[in-house]
């Protein structure tokens, strides 16, 4: 299925930062490792340039660099998840 491994990797990113958000967890994750997250979905050849998923993960990305809250970060990315499958034709 077209666009599955990409929607995969955004599901991961979005964990990783609900783990975040929810202080789960033994290990501190540091918002470097969360910004690894976005930057392998960004990775997914899958997402197409300029598409409006890859813009939301650009948006995700910006937002940790710029320190906002967790929830924005994961409200950004389901926007990307919920662009990638609007995207997906349908069969």
């Amino acid at each position: 299925m077209r666009g599955r491994a990409a929607a995969d990797q955004i599901r991961k990113a979005i964990a990783l930062i609900n783990a975040v958000a929810d202080g789960a967890g033994d290990e501190d994750l540091t918002p470097t490792e969360i910004a690894e997250a976005i930057r392998d979905c960004l990775e997914e050849s899958e997402i197409e340039q300029g598409s409006n998923a890859r813009r939301y993960l650009g948006e995700a990305l910006d937002a940790v660099s710029d320190g906002m809250p967790a929830d924005f970060v994961a409200m950004t990315l389901y926007a990307a998840l919920g662009a990638l499958q609007e995207g997906r034709p349908e069969r």
